[in-house]
């Protein structure tokens, strides 16, 4: 039971999971910012933290993503390593044989941590990389949780953690692009 508690709503994911994660906290958000009966318990502000996730929307859903955002409805801190082709669009052949639709039309949303094997996390907006960039000789080994947690815990990135979500947002810049 929920009713008359302050709590925070962190939604979570890797790879499938991370999609389906970015999915439900825009929708939650988007029913919470419409004062929704159906989520008139969640708190006013709804956090996915992914992994790996695939990009789930078109420039509508991102617009619409991004005025969640504004509101203060939305977050999304999306976690990517580098080399890992799944958090990447226009996905080339033969890999887009197994997709329906064009990829070029499916952009990230949310703070990009982009994560090294060897530097610093990069933090930007958005930052969706194409297919190509991210082909190399580990594309199985970069999509593993293992190298995800192995990345997470340099120490080169200590301090990014020590953020909050809205630092983060800070640091990343505009998200109005």
């Amino acid at each position: 039971d929920v009713v008359g508690k302050d709590f925070d709503l962190y939604v979570t994911g890797h790879s499938l999971g991370g999609g389906l994660a970015n999915l439900f906290a825009f929708k939650a958000a988007q029913l919470k910012a419409k004062d929704d009966e159906s989520v008139k318990y969640l708190p006013k502000k709804i956090t996915a933290l992914t992994f790996a996730s695939p990009t789930v929307g078109n420039d509508d859903y991102n617009k619409e993503f991004q005025y969640l955002e504004k509101k203060g409805n939305l977050r999304h801190i999306r976690i990517a390593n580098e080399g890992d082709v799944v958090p990447t669009n226009n996905i080339i052949p033969p890999v887009s044989l197994a997709f329906k639709g064009n990829s070029k039309l499916y952009t990230q949303n949310g703070v990009n941590l982009l994560l090294y094997p060897d530097k610093e996390v990069e933090v930007g907006y958005r930052a969706t990389k194409p297919t190509w960039s991210q082909f190399g000789t580990s594309i199985l080994t970069n999509h593993k949780l293992t190298e995800y947690i192995k990345r997470v815990e340099l120490p080169a990135n200590k301090k990014v953690y020590q953020q909050t979500v809205e630092e983060l947002y800070n640091a990343a810049g505009d998200f109005t692009n």
